[in-house]
C-alpha cells in the first residue's frame, strides 16, 4: 500500500541516478537544500571504520538527474567532476527487466530445490519422472514466457503448474513438501521485516534471498535425513540433527554478523546483504526447528 509493491526498490531496480560526492556538510543541511526542489530523493553517509564522514550519496529518480546535478553545483559553489563526485545512472526499462529475471531466478531455484529433495526422498519412479518434467515446463515457461504474454494467462499457467508439482510433492513425499515450505517461510518472514525496517531492495539484495534459499536447504536436509534413515529412537536422532544444525546456524550467524560490522560504515550493498542474511538465519532456526521438525516427526512416527 505505501510502495505500489511487494518491496521497496532502490534505484538499481526502478532506475534514476546516484551521486556520490566529498564533502564534509551535514546530511540534514543537504537534505533540506535539495528538498526546496526535489521531494523523491535518498542520501546516504559513507564513512571510515571510525564513524567519520567521508561521502554522501544522492538518489533520485531517472527525470530529476539533471535538476539534481544543478542543485548539487549550486550547493557545493563548484562544478561536478570526476575528482569530486561519481554518478551512476540506470535506465528504468532495463532495471525493470532485470528485477523480473531476479525474481524468475528465484522462483525456479525455490521449486528445483524442493524438486532435488523429493528426488532423494521419494522411491516412486513415475512421480520422479513426472517431477522432473513438470520443473522442465515451469524452467521454459518461466525463462521463455512469463510476463511475456498476457500477464493473467501467465499468473494462471503459473499457479496450474506449482499446484501440480506441490500436490505431487504432498502426496508422494511430505518431507519435500515440509523443506519447501520451511525455504519459503524463510523468504516471506524475512521479506515482511525488510519491508517493516523501510529497507529499500537492491539487485544484491534480491539475491540474498536466493542464498538464503541455500542456507535453509542445508539444516532442512540435515533433520530429513537423519530421521528418515535413523537408526535409533525417533527423539534421540532428532536431538543429534538439533546439536549439528544449531551449530552450522549459529555459526553462519556469528560469521555474517562480524561481516556486517566490518562493512556497516561503507554503507555499501555488502550492507544490504549481510543484513538479510542475518535475518534469514534466524528465522531458519525457527522454521527448521519447529516447523519442519515437527512435520518430519509427525510424518516419522505415523509411518
Amino acid at each position: 500500500m505505501q510502495t505500489g509493491d511487494i518491496i521497496n526498490k532502490d534505484v538499481s531496480l526502478t532506475g534514476g541516478t546516484s551521486i556520490t560526492i566529498q564533502t564534509e556538510i551535514s546530511v540534514d543541511e543537504l537534505n533540506n537544500f535539495i528538498s526546496k526542489s526535489i521531494t523523491d530523493f535518498d542520501t546516504k553517509t559513507i564513512s571510515d571504520n571510525a564513524g567519520n564522514q567521508l561521502q554522501l550519496m544522492i538518489t533520485v529518480g531517472e527525470s530529476d538527474t539533471e535538476s539534481l546535478e544543478l542543485i548539487l553545483e549550486d550547493f557545493l559553489g563548484e562544478k561536478l567532476t570526476s575528482e569530486n563526485s561519481s554518478k551512476e545512472t540506470t535506465s528504468a526499462s532495463l532495471s525493470s527487466e532485470f528485477f523480473k529475471q531476479l525474481i524468475v531466478a528465484i522462483i525456479l531455484a525455490f521449486f528445483w530445490m524442493a524438486a532435488v529433495v523429493f528426488l532423494i526422498f521419494t522411491k516412486n519412479k513415475k512421480a520422479k519422472f513426472w517431477t522432473i518434467t513438470l520443473n522442465i515446463v515451469l524452467g521454459f515457461f518461466m525463462g521463455k514466457a512469463f510476463l511475456v504474454i498476457n500477464p493473467i494467462l501467465s499468473g494462471v499457467l503459473f499457479l496450474v503448474l506449482a499446484t501440480l508439482l506441490i500436490r505431487m510433492y504432498i502426496k508422494h513425499s511430505l518431507p519435500a513438501f515440509a523443506v519447501m515450505f520451511s525455504a519459503f517461510a524463510d523468504i516471506v518472514m524475512t521479506l515482511a521485516v525488510v519491508n517493516l525496517v523501510g529497507m529499500k531492495l537492491s539487485t544484491a539484495g534480491i539475491v540474498a534471498f536466493l542464498m538464503i534459499i541455500g542456507y535453509s536447504v542445508d539444516t532442512d536436509i540435515l533433520l530429513t535425513t537423519r530421521l528418515l534413515k535413523r537408526k535409533e529412537s525417533v527423539n534421540k536422532s532428532l536431538k543429534g540433527a538439533f546439536d549439528t544444525g544449531v551449530t552450522m546456524t549459529v555459526t553462519s550467524i556469528i560469521a555474517v554478523t562480524a561481516a556486517l560490522i566490518s562493512v556497516y560504515s561503507f554503507n555499501s550493498v555488502l550492507n544490504q546483504i549481510f543484513t538479510i542474511l542475518l535475518i534469514g538465519l534466524s528465522f531458519d532456526l525457527f522454521n527448521t526447528w519447529v516447523t519442519n521438525a515437527s512435520i518430519i516427526k509427525w510424518y516419522v512416527e505415523k509411518k
